[in-house]
């Protein structure tokens, strides 16, 4: 029971920044079109309402156990791309290229707890 309970907790530490984003992007629908216009990527209200899917419903599927693993892999599969298109700090230099490195080795963190969770089929 009690490593249900600390499964489950652990599930939702995973989940809960992509449920907060996909949120948030919703909520400011108009900034999240102006942020992947920003990316250069083309059909920005199809990528960002893509984006608010895969972050709420992945997140959804790892916080509930209902296809965790898919869950997992879809949004390490998402941390990556949103990795290199959006902290390109090869490109950059001094404080903001250390910024943008530091923000990509926490998001190599995040995928490696999803794909942990997702070859334990789903956290056990």
């Amino acid at each position: 029971m009690l490593a249900s309970a600390l499964i489950l907790l652990l599930r939702c530490g995973l989940a809960v920044v992509f449920l907060y984003a996909g949120a948030d992007k919703l909520r400011h629908w108009h900034e999240s079109l102006d942020e992947v216009t920003s990316l250069g990527l083309p059909a920005p209200r199809l990528f960002a309402a893509l984006t608010i899917v895969t972050q709420i419903v992945g997140g959804a599927m790892v916080i509930t156990g209902i296809f965790a693993a898919f869950g997992a892999v879809a949004l390490a599969g998402f941390t990556i791309l949103a990795t290199v298109l959006g902290h390109r700090f090869w490109l950059l230099r001094g404080q903001p290229a250390r910024r943008e490195f530091t923000a990509a080795l926490e998001h190599v963190s995040i995928v490696s707890g999803l794909l942990l969770l997702a070859v334990s089929r789903g956290g056990l």
